[in-house]
This record gives structure tokens, sequence and C-alpha cells, in this order.
């Protein structure tokens, strides 16, 4: 680990937390109260337990220390505050953004925070915060191919790769209607498929995107290209079970609002992409 990151560590940005890799499988606790309001239980429970997909930069992602791997970013910060804010321990554990929503749902955790946009789909199945950040999507691209790309309608008939179950995946399905797109469960994989030429383009979140320009050679943003259609805005928010659960999202948007209104959101989120620019250096 380099001394950037235990500057920071002892700053307080990075906690403590206890890391569960959900796979096939694996036994996890229910965090279902079974009819008990959702934030009495996590009070019970003395924990609160928070799944998320951890590559993501500066949202989340993985740092080791001592041969020991743990999840780091702007999302386990807020992760943090909730979890100081209801009083009890947290605990993470990391699993493929598609299989988040459904592990929330089976009482395999308390909330997500992952980056995660509330579209309609999803409000269908769970409930949601209020919004925590907003941002715009970007492309990504290989530097060759840097002025291939000037508008949606050349975007379209592209071989574009997003996130499986991410906003970017609906725009370019959806909205974009992309005549080839690929579908791949972590940002890592798409930049690697883009950079050996099986994807002309990966469509990410803007803050993501240039955290991976910084840390892969050849790649680049492209300029003065404006997702429409939905594409152009990415929000995120707090994903909760559905159920008795009005006292902890009122805790949770309270929290919300007082970081952003103090500024400490802010500051949460710089912490966490310089940390990103330390560890890719």
């Amino acid at each position: 680990m380099k001394a950037g990151l235990k500057k920071l560590m002892a700053l307080g940005l990075v906690a403590v937390l206890s890391i569960g890799l959900v796979g096939c499988g694996s036994k996890t606790a229910d965090t279902s109260g079974g009819g008990q309001p959702a934030l009495e239980q996590i009070k019970k429970n003395g924990k609160l337990v928070v799944a998320t997909s951890p590559d993501y930069p500066p949202f989340e992602f993985m740092v080791s220390e001592g041969g020991k791997s743990n999840i780091v970013g702007a999302d386990i910060d807020l992760a943090k505050k909730l979890a100081e804010k209801i009083g009890v321990e947290l605990e993470i554990k990391g699993m493929d953004f598609d299989a988040l929503l459904p592990a929330l749902q089976a009482g395999k955790a308390d909330m997500v925070i992952t980056g995660m946009t509330p579209n309609e789909e999803r409000k269908k199945a769970v409930d949601f915060s209020e919004i925590y950040f907003q941002g715009e999507n970007a492309v990504v691209v290989n530097v060759k191919d840097a002025g291939k790309f000037t508008s949606e309608d050349q975007l379209k008939k592209a071989k574009i790769g997003v996130q499986k179950g991410s906003t970017q995946e609906t725009y370019v399905k959806d909205n974009l209607k992309a005549e080839n797109f690929k579908s791949l469960t972590s940002v890592p994989d798409l930049i690697t498929d883009m950079k050996n030429g099986n994807l002309d383009a990966v469509v990410l979140n803007s803050k993501v995107a240039g955290i991976n320009v910084g840390k892969y050679d050849g790649i680049k943003v492209v300029e003065n290209l404006k997702l429409t259609n939905g594409g152009e805005e990415e929000a995120m928010a707090v994903a909760l079970k559905k159920g008795d659960n009005k006292d902890l999202v009122k805790l949770i948007n309270e929290e919300i609002k007082a970081l952003q209104d103090s500024g400490e959101y802010d500051k949460i989120l710089a912490n966490a992409v310089d940390l990103v620019s330390k560890e890719t250096k």
C-alpha cells in the first residue's frame, strides 16, 4: 500500500470493514426481521449490512493492505456515516452488480449502496432514498478511435460495452437502440475487452470514465458527444427492501441532506477520487 493511502486511513477515510464476498453456495445471515421495522431490526442486530459491487471507482473499489483486500470508496464512506448515525457497526458485502438486488430482496443485506440509479423498473422491486449523487454519462474509446464518434447515430452502429444491469445498459438498449452491444459484470473487463479490439466503445458514468482513463493507457473520453434521451444524467440513491422501512428511509434522507448541505459529501467524493489516483500510480 502507498504512503498516501496510509495517510488517508489515518484521517478516517477508509473504515475497517468486515467484507463478505458472496458467491454460489455461500452461507449468509438473513438480515430480515420477520415483519419488524427495518431500522429497529438493524439496531437489534447491532450492525448495518451493506451490499455493493466493488468495481466502480471512486464510488466502490478494492485496495490491498498486508495481503488483505478491503472495499473502499465514496459509497463506503456514505455507508460508514449511516452506520454511525444508527449507532451500529458496518459490514460490507461485495458481489456482482446484477446480484445486488436479489440479495437485498432475499434479506442478505439491509441496503445496497453501489452507484445505483433509481429507475422505474427498479422501483417496482425495491425502495430508494433521495438522490445522493447526480452526474452525466460518457463514452470511452481507444485513443486511435478518438475522432470516430461525433454523434449518437454513429455510436449506435458501434460495438458498445456496458456494465450488466446498469443505467448505461438501459440507455444503450432502450434509448440509443444500439445495434450491437455487450454487457459484462465488471468495468475492468469492459475496458480490457475494448483494448483487445472486441468493443469500439464503453459507456460509463463520467466520473468513473475519468478514473479509468487515468488508470489505463491508450484510452480516452470522447469529447463533445452529448448523450440524450435519458442517457445524459445518472442519479444515484440507496436501495432498500420494500416493507416497513419508513423510519430507515427518513434517517438516510436526513443524513444525505446533512452531508450535502455541509459540503461533507463533496469532500468524501474528492477524497475517494484522490485515493483512486494514488492507487493507480
